[in-house]
């Protein structure tokens, strides 16, 4: 059994690890895939202090069950989705995993982590009907946004993306519109929603915004300081962030009742386990995949 971690800043290496059979209350998962939230997980591969235990990588799964502990009513064979990371395999509280239903394929189940991570900051800045939407990013978090207020009815969403590959992607997945920066007037937008992981990115956003508008951040791992520009306070914004989500088997729920082949699309780079650690190593260098998929069903981690 193993498991990558940040050995140390900007290293990363393959953990040994025995497992024990799942207590009460816990299942053993075997991990299927895991997908890469590049800036969340690149700020911990740079973040790590020196001096510090190894740090575990990664935080969507799918996976099944192999052995289930007393007290837990899910069987043996069940696709789950949790948050092991990039590790073969792991003992998990039974309520903290999400059984996958038939007709729903493993992407569109990965989606459900980091669906109600941004469906939460989204909820906290409650988007009404007729109101006008920015996302400031189309990666990972920006699609998921764009996906979770289009399917809510909410179909004003604009998107400020310099890809031009990933304004594409905006458009299918229900942005009305998507522009490089620079194209757009300032003072437009009712709400903003912050998923560059970008200063310049973030400062923009907020230039767009009307007076008395609300701002949310959803993004971390960002690649520098997000700092606040005059627009701010003249036009006396409302900013608020947003971490974790709350409420992961609801959300899931929806998912299921909305699956959308468009969500395959947020995986576009696939790998095998045993090219995890280039894949990183290449994650540094623009232009970035959206999002990459690890697949460790056929072969194993390799000796290092």
């Amino acid at each position: 059994m193993r498991r990558l971690v940040v050995s140390a800043p900007h290293s990363l290496a393959w953990q040994d690890f025995t497992l024990a059979a799942p207590p009460a209350g816990q299942a053993q998962i075997r991990t299927h895939l895991s997908a890469v939230s590049i800036s969340s997980e690149l700020s911990v591969v740079a973040g790590l202090p020196s001096g510090s235990s190894p740090a575990p990588l990664g935080y969507q799964t799918l996976g099944v069950i192999e052995a289930v502990g007393p007290d837990v009513s899910l069987q043996a064979g069940q696709r789950v989705v949790c948050t092991l990371g990039h590790a073969s395999h792991g003992n998990i509280l039974a309520k903290n995993l999400i059984p996958v239903p038939h007709g729903v394929s493993d992407r569109t189940a990965l989606c459900s982590i980091l669906g109600e991570e941004t469906h939460k900051g989204l909820r906290k800045l409650s988007p009404q009907p007729g109101e006008q939407i920015l996302i400031a990013g189309a990666g990972l978090l920006g699609l998921l946004s764009v996906f979770n207020l289009t399917r809510r009815g909410l179909d004003q969403v604009t998107v400020l993306e310099p890809d031009p590959h990933r304004r594409a992607l905006a458009l299918e997945f229900g942005a009305r519109a998507a522009h490089a920066p620079g194209e757009l007037p300032h003072d437009q937008f009712d709400v903003g929603v912050e998923c560059s992981a970008s200063p310049a990115g973030f400062a923009e956003l907020l230039r767009h915004l009307r007076r008395s508008a609300r701002c949310g951040v959803l993004s971390d791992g960002n690649w520098g300081a997000l700092v606040l520009p005059p627009e701010f306070h003249s036009r006396e914004l409302t900013l608020v962030a947003s971490s974790d989500g709350e409420d992961y088997p609801t959300y899931a729920a929806w998912l299921w009742a909305h699956a959308d082949p468009v969500l395959e699309k947020l995986f576009e780079q696939v790998v095998p386990v045993g090219n995890l650690v280039e894949v990183f190593g290449n994650l540094g260098t623009c232009p970035r995949p959206v999002s990459v998929l690890v697949d460790w069903r056929d072969l194993e981690a390799p000796d290092s």
